[in-house]
């Protein structure tokens, strides 16, 4: 947003709607509401299994990255790569998206306690007695 000295003033007043879309124009903010309002819409895109071993991650040159925690989530993501494009495109109704890129990485959830992985709470139930 450009400050504009010694010009009169137009005579409207400036609301947050008129101002806003030219911050983000500005402060190149647009991936980041994209693949938010993406993120929001994630479950309905993909379905509730998909979406709970997914994450969209970020987009670059149209191409939306997505982590997964395993490799078979990445498998079904591929087979699904029309329909998801076709359906963001959709929803944003521009074509921001020409391609999906997986990348299987570990995906903390922001709602998952570290307590609730087990692996964390092996050596808890034992015994100092009983370790070898």
């Amino acid at each position: 947003m450009k400050f504009k000295i010694n010009k009169e003033r137009v005579g409207r007043l400036n609301t947050i709607g008129n101002i806003l879309p030219s911050i983000i124009k500005e402060f190149n903010l647009e991936q980041s509401f994209l693949i938010e309002r993406i993120r929001k819409d994630w479950t309905n895109i993909v379905g509730d299994l998909i979406a709970t071993h997914s994450k969209p991650d970020r987009i670059f040159k149209k191409v939306l990255f997505i982590h997964v925690d395993h490799a078979v989530f990445s498998n079904e993501l591929s087979l699904m790569r029309d329909m998801i494009i076709s359906e963001i495109n959709e929803r944003m109704g521009v074509k921001i998206i020409n391609n999906l890129r997986m990348e299987v990485k570990k995906i903390i959830f922001a709602g998952r306690k570290k307590s609730d992985n087990r692996r964390d709470d092996v050596h808890t139930c034992w015994k100092k007695d009983d370790r070898i």
